[in-house]
C-alpha cells in the first residue's frame, strides 16, 4: 500500500475513508454499503488502490485503480 491509497475502516461506532499517509477521514458514514462506495469512487477518481478493512481491522479488500 501507497501513500494516496484509500482505506474503508470502521472506528468509533462509524465507517471512515481515510488516504493513506493522511491523519483525517475524508467522508464517514454509519452505513458501511455507502462508506465503501464513496471509497471506491474517490480511489478511482485518484486511479489509487482501495482497500477495505473488517470491523476488526483485517484486510477483507484490496482492489486497484492504477491502470484504469
Amino acid at each position: 500500500m501507497a501513500d494516496g491509497d484509500v482505506h474503508t475502516y470502521f472506528e468509533d461506532g462509524l465507517w471512515k475513508n481515510r488516504l493513506e499517509g493522511g491523519t483525517r477521514a475524508s467522508n464517514t458514514s454509519p452505513r458501511r454499503v455507502d462508506a465503501v462506495l464513496a471509497g471506491r469512487q474517490l480511489a478511482k477518481k485518484r486511479r489509487v488502490c482501495h482497500v477495505v478493512h473488517t470491523p476488526q481491522g483485517e484486510v477483507e479488500a484490496e482492489r486497484d485503480y492504477r491502470r484504469r
